[in-house]
């Protein structure tokens, strides 16, 4: 079975802001620390912002709360998720693709992730991800967790790069 979500977010941030974010493997770190921690394993870029690409990979642990309990009884040491990005930058639009996998665990999603304008002077992240487990009977009751997981921490997320792009861009007041 698959579950697909869609979540966007809203910016007060134009593109060409959320494109030199997503190059810096700080503003990366800020959103894994607003996930409870975790890792960068790999942050590669090419080019620049204003024509370039960018793959990050990063380890990002689910606190114990949130791990589905189907999932747990699968798992020792904990639930860790393996998420890659690759994203092609632009000041106008930033297109992406993110692969997460939990290692031990059959759990998969995939899908895209694009940064557009939106309103007079922001932009608007949106994520169409299919989360997949593979779990007999018990599956889409996992799936569902998941999908709430992901909702959850992309709230966390979405407060992160709001401080974070308010404190590194110069804004006109």
């Amino acid at each position: 079975m698959t579950t697909r979500l869609r979540a966007s977010r809203d910016y007060p941030h134009d593109v060409a802001d959320f494109s030199v974010a997503l190059a810096d493997p700080e503003f990366h770190r800020a959103r894994l620390d607003a996930g409870g921690g975790g890792e960068i394993e790999r942050h590669r870029t090419t080019g620049t912002p204003d024509d370039g690409t960018v793959e990050v990979v990063v380890r990002q642990p689910v606190p114990t709360g949130q791990v589905p309990p189907a999932i747990g009884r699968l798992l020792t040491g904990g639930l860790v998720l393996r998420r890659t990005e690759r994203w092609r930058l632009s000041p106008e639009r930033c297109d992406g693709e993110v692969e997460v996998a939990v290692p031990r665990a059959p759990v998969r999603a995939e899908g895209t992730m694009s940064v557009a304008a939106a309103g007079v002077s922001g932009c608007r992240l949106a994520v169409d991800v299919a989360v997949t487990v593979t779990i007999p009977l018990a599956g889409a009751l996992v799936e569902g967790a998941v999908a709430d997981g992901v909702r959850s921490l992309t709230r966390v997320e979405h407060d992160n790069i709001t401080r974070w792009l308010d404190a590194h861009t110069d804004r006109e007041s």
